[in-house]
């Protein structure tokens, strides 16, 4: 059993960083700052290690939370905490109508869809289309985990295939008098 899942914690672990430090560095070009790598990692996997004993999920930096805080304001640690305090409220959201929920998630699933961006890519080149569309059609067919694994496993192939065709190799043959 705990094979089997050894893959897929990898797998969301490399993800999760991943998106963390990525959200960071977006968060650090909009308000010109700077964040430390190894203690956003490590505080991530420590809550990682402690969420499961409360029955919670895997937590990840993630950048529509992280925009929407700093577009508000949010600068600072106190933004995030105040974020914390608000998401242990949600019991309290049972009291919104489904209709004004159902209308708020249908806007920001629109915003979030990012299609203008999808067409954007299609004109990169070839080999990038390629991974996106794989990873894409991986994700819907089958799930995350797997589109994630092919994903980077071509990404790697083809970074390597890229670094061969530009990297120049030639032995210089010098006699010293």
């Amino acid at each position: 059993a705990v094979r089997n899942l050894f893959p897929v914690a990898v797998t969301i672990a490399l993800l999760g960083a991943i998106e963390s430090l990525l959200s960071a560095t977006v968060a650090d070009g909009v308000i010109e700052d700077r964040h430390d790598s190894n203690t956003e990692l490590i505080a991530q996997g420590a809550a990682n290690l402690l969420t499961p004993l409360f029955g919670g999920i895997p937590a990840t930096g993630a950048i529509a939370r992280t925009m929407t805080n700093i577009n508000n304001g949010g600068r600072t640690p106190v933004a995030g905490i105040i974020h914390a305090v608000v998401l242990l409220l949600m019991p309290l959201s049972q009291n919104i109508p489904m209709a004004c929920l159902a209308g708020v998630l249908a806007v920001v699933a629109y915003n979030m869809s990012g299609w203008r961006t999808f067409k954007a890519l299609l004109r990169n080149p070839r080999s990038d289309v390629a991974v996106l569309l794989i990873t894409f059609f991986l994700t819907v067919v089958f799930d995350l985990t797997i589109a994630i694994e092919v994903g980077l496993l071509i990404a790697c192939v083809l970074f390597m295939k890229r670094v061969m065709e530009t990297t120049e190799i030639s032995v210089i043959r010098d006699e010293i008098d």
